[in-house]
């Protein structure tokens, strides 16, 4: 819900992905005729000897590395495991994470490049791409040579980062930081006292909160807040269940068969209004949704006079203890300046939580971000550019990733009860040792893309954050913008005016006003810059499908 909320959820559960990349070694064990596996390749009577070598793969590697914290990569306990793992030597050049940007375009444009680059996609990527600084990976990236990297990034997304319709690098996140991250989050003694289970459908939902503002006439049945002028007001907060029970979500493009369009012009999303603007004169929507703020909402929920909202993933724990709280205060049980312990690692008391709603035909969008923000590219400097995908394709078996992003069990982290648990005391903060002086820099080598999540990623959370993310990341109806990547100098000068313009329009209608307004809207976003930003993603399209 809230950006600081937002920030505060990515900077402590994702402040590890500041390290670069994830790796794997390849085997150069064969067999012969008889099944029995040989360290050399079988060689006919009689023949010379063939010399095999066995020795590490040498990788120089560009580590952004916070510098005023002490480390050493000759005494980095992690860094050596995945050396021995992968038959390879990280020779890794330090640069201070700030600088990191910096340091490589100065390292591509001497040429000097490390063997596999963490690259930004947005611009950098592309134009070192179409200069020829990577390796072409079209034909390499398969089924039967890369079944790991296509089970951690699907055809779809390489589809997304092609250049020029080629594939220059391996899509990287970085851990589930670009999905679907909201939940319908509701209070579960309401929902209790209604008699009823978690809605599933909208006419569901709808027919719950009919019955919640029975019981409690004094409880706003579904609260929300206003957002900024111009950003996506209603896709990522208020109303996005509503809307995507409609198969339509505010802001993001669509393509079919290379022509575009946006859900914010799309005939369903007329229906949708209609719908919202029911709720709204039947009082099931807060008549403040559109003047009061975040904090003002906040302290709706936590005084019980909020059933259901749209809840930021990383807010669910906090705001469940502040609710009990307050309830712990009505009752005299707490102090009124009382308060309680982190409950991080309990179940949920008060909140219970779902993902999409269904509409009529049993479908529903979910808007999540841009599915990766990197990439991963081999440099066309590099000395064997095949062995260094094979060691990117070992690296992302489930035992090498499990070492690469988490370490070494039983040292940085060990599995309890079949759940995984880091070592949150195994480093000295100061030093940044272990009690053996070695430094551990678990997920500072690393290639695996994070997509979907890193290898029991959940498990390593506590209890609530890992519900809670748990709900929004599988969420299966998640949906990208397909406007993500591709260039529309428009849509840059004029999406905001587009956006601002909706936002209000889109108000006006869910608060009464007549439903031809959306008809007029529709109107004036195709000729006020939609349609020239629609032909633009168009050629975009087309000209990144080398077209």
């Amino acid at each position: 819900m809230s950006k600081s909320i937002k920030k505060w959820g990515y900077g402590v559960l994702f402040a590890v992905l500041m390290g670069t990349l994830t790796l794997s070694g390849c085997s150069s064990t064969n067999q012969d005729a008889s099944g029995n596996s040989n360290s050399e390749s079988a060689k006919p009577s009689g023949s010379p000897e063939v010399t095999v070598d066995h020795s590490p793969y040498e990788l120089k590697w560009l580590k952004a590395q916070d510098i005023s914290l002490p480390y050493d990569p000759s005494k980095d306990a992690v860094k050596q495991a995945i050396e021995t793992k992968l038959n390879i030597k990280i020779v890794p050049e330090m640069v201070d994470v700030q600088q990191y940007k910096t340091k490589l375009n100065l390292k591509m444009a001497s040429s000097d490049i490390p063997d596999v680059t963490k690259i930004d996609f947005a611009d950098d990527f592309q134009k070192y791409a179409q200069q020829g600084a990577f390796v072409d990976l079209t034909d390499l990236i398969n089924e039967k040579d890369t079944p790991n990297i296509l089970k951690e990034v699907p055809l779809e997304v390489f589809e997304q980062a092609k250049v020029n319709g080629r594939i220059y690098g391996i899509p990287y996140q970085g851990g589930p930081g670009a999905g679907y991250r909201w939940d319908l989050v509701m209070r579960k003694d309401y929902l209790e006292q209604a008699g009823t289970s978690m809605p599933n459908t909208l006419d569901e939902y709808y027919n719950l909160l009919k019955k919640v503002k029975e019981q409690h006439p004094d409880v706003n049945p579904l609260g929300g807040y206003t957002s900024q002028i111009g950003q996506v007001k209603y896709a990522n907060n208020s109303f996005d269940n509503v809307f995507g029970a409609f198969s339509v979500t505010p802001g993001f493009f669509t393509e079919k068969d290379g022509k575009f369009s946006n859900y914010d012009i799309d005939p369903q999303m007329r229906d949708a209004l209609l719908f919202l603007q029911k709720m709204y004169k039947e009082g099931l929507i807060d008549k403040e949704f559109s003047t009061i703020k975040e904090e003002q909402l906040r302290a709706k929920i936590f005084n019980g006079k909020v059933f259901s909202w749209m809840g930021w993933w990383s807010t669910a724990s906090d705001y469940d203890t502040q609710i009990e709280t307050n309830e712990l205060i009505k009752s005299g049980k707490l102090a009124k300046e009382g308060s309680l312990p982190n409950q991080a690692d309990q179940p949920f008391k008060y909140l219970a939580l779902t993902g999409s709603l269904v509409g009529a035909d049993g479908a529903a969008v979910a808007p999540m971000g841009a599915p990766f923000s990197q990439m991963n590219a081999i440099s066309a400097k590099t000395k064997d550019p095949k062995r260094v995908l094979s060691i990117i394709e070992d690296s992302m078996s489930d035992e090498n990733q499990m070492l690469t992003v988490w370490g070494i069990e039983g040292q940085d982290y060990t599995i309890v009860d079949g759940k995984l648990k880091t070592n949150t005391t195994l480093i000295d903060p100061k030093t940044q040792q272990d009690p053996s002086g070695n430094f551990r820099g678990t997920q500072s080598y690393l290639f695996a893309p994070g997509l979907k999540g890193w290898p029991r990623y959940l498990e390593s959370l506590p209890l609530r954050f890992s519900e809670s993310l748990g709900v929004a990341i599988n969420n299966k109806y998640q949906i990208t913008d397909a406007s993500n990547y591709l260039d529309s100098p428009t849509k840059i000068t004029k999406l905001t005016e587009l956006n601002t313009m909706r936002d209000s329009v889109f108000t006006q209608i869910i608060m009464g006003a007549d439903i031809n307004k959306f008809d007029d809207f529709v109107e004036k976003w195709k000729s006020q810059g939609g349609n020239q930003i629609l032909s633009e993603l168009e050629a975009s399209f087309q000209k990144k499908a080398g077209k």
